[in-house]
């Protein structure tokens, strides 16, 4: 992604459950503890597949503080744990995803889309550091699969409660952490170790902590660490144990370190089909559950415009860089008349795919907006644009290192503060 590093982190655990046995010795309330808690932990995550949630992630990198210097990982490690700050902003970005988990796999889509579309994440995200798995496969693998081994370490007081932590260890030949190699694209296991912590008087996992192995000398990352908050969350008749919020730290072997923080939020039974798709086939992005179709409106028609014609587009909602998301619905209305095929004032729908923010070697904001239907005499009817201004606004210049997607238009504006693009934002885009 141009200045910003990129790492994949994809781990998954199927959900058919095996127990493991785990002894703590001449120590039987530690052992009827963790009985306990792998008990509720895996009665949870086997009804994973009845719930989705909306995650949000907001996504930071930074350059290392002036004076950490190191000569391999382990002094790097070192250096970051004593460093004050994480060092200087380079980028950063805002996402917003439904997530669930499908036929044994968490499975992704933009938030509100009619249906989920991958299993991988970085097919829905064009740059920057990425991982999956704190929604349900850590859970699985820690406390349900054979070859896990687990210790206690101790108790924890504080004035209003006990905890118990204990250490864990999934070994490689064990593991399904992956991690895609950003030289070669290529992808790769790694075992992990960690900690959980459980609440002692209920019983109940509080945080998960996962750390992976010592990544081979030639990789880009040096240390990836997972750390997830737990809570109950009522959903239906059922009351589930769900991430409430989860923060992803990668540090690179050059010293930049990338920051994940997600919160979950929306929580929902899932009505919808389990069907998995490639490509956001349509307009979506209106809060329906996946599956669903959007109050008030039609389904767009299979048909488009024909090719050539020339559109003029304002926005109807406002993106502000404080609120907005990569996965956002947008709103566009048509300014002028289109030979019969389009009014001025006939609505056009789509969805914002990237808004971020780099600092060096200049401050700039980067949006991404695709629109995928119009509505007009009284129906909807599928979009197939291409963008004929974007680039930088203020020179007007199309920037050709930026990637783009199909069908999207990529707008540059210089500026460090906040982005606010309103009724004032017109672009111009033709049918193909």
């Amino acid at each position: 992604m141009g200045d910003s590093l990129i790492a994949m982190l994809r781990r998954s655990a199927a959900l058919l459950l095996v127990s493991s046995a785990v002894t703590f010795g001449a120590a039987p309330k530690v052992q009827q503890l963790f009985d306990e808690v792998r008990g509720k932990v895996l009665d949870n995550t086997s009804r994973v597949p009845r719930y989705t949630c909306v995650e949000t992630i907001e996504r930071h990198q930074y350059r290392p503080p002036l004076g950490v210097k190191a000569a391999d990982c382990a002094s790097l490690i070192e250096a970051h744990r004593q460093a004050l700050s994480p060092g200087i902003l380079l980028w950063r970005d805002r996402l917003r995803l439904d997530v669930a988990v499908l036929n044994g796999k968490e499975t992704f889509a933009w938030a509100g889309a009619r249906q989920f579309e991958t299993t991988d994440i970085e097919d829905l995200i064009s740059s920057g550091s990425s991982g999956s798995g704190d929604f349900a496969s850590f859970l699985a693998s820690v406390f349900g699969m054979a070859g896990t081994r687990i210790s206690f370490l101790s108790e924890i007081k504080s004035p209003t409660d006990l905890s118990a932590l204990f250490a864990f260890t999934v070994p490689l030949e064990r593991s399904r952490y992956v991690y895609r190699d950003h030289g070669t694209g290529a992808e790769k296991t790694i075992g992990y170790h960690g900690s959980f912590l459980v609440d002692e008087a209920r019983a109940e996992l509080r945080r998960l902590t996962v750390e992976a192995d010592r990544f081979p000398d030639d990789e880009d990352m040096c240390r990836v660490e997972d750390v997830m908050d737990y809570h109950h969350v009522k959903i239906g008749d059922g009351d589930f144990l769900l991430p409430e919020a989860a923060k992803m730290t990668v540090l690179f072997n050059g010293g930049q370190e990338a920051r994940n923080e997600t919160s979950y939020s929306d929580c929902r039974e899932y009505v919808g089909e389990s069907k998995i798709s490639f490509g956001d086939d349509t307009p979506g992005g209106d809060g329906t559950t996946p599956g669903a179709k959007p109050p008030g409106r039609k389904t767009a028609a299979p048909g488009k415009l024909r090719a050539g014609l020339r559109l003029q587009i304002g926005l109807k909602s406002p993106i502000h860089s404080q609120t907005a998301a990569a996965g956002d619905p947008v709103t566009g209305v048509i300014l002028r008349n289109v030979k019969d095929v389009a009014r001025a004032n006939d609505l056009v729908h789509g969805r914002v795919l990237r808004i971020e923010q780099r600092l060096v070697p200049f401050p700039r904001w980067t949006v991404t907006i695709r629109f995928d239907s119009i509505e007009h005499n009284g129906g909807e009817e599928a979009l197939d644009l291409r963008p004929l201004d974007d680039g930088y606004r203020a020179r007007r210049n199309v920037v050709p290192q930026e990637r783009r997607p199909a069908q999207a238009g990529v707008f540059i504006f210089a500026g460090a503060g906040d982005l606010v693009l309103d009724e004032k934002f017109h672009s111009e885009w033709e049918t193909r």
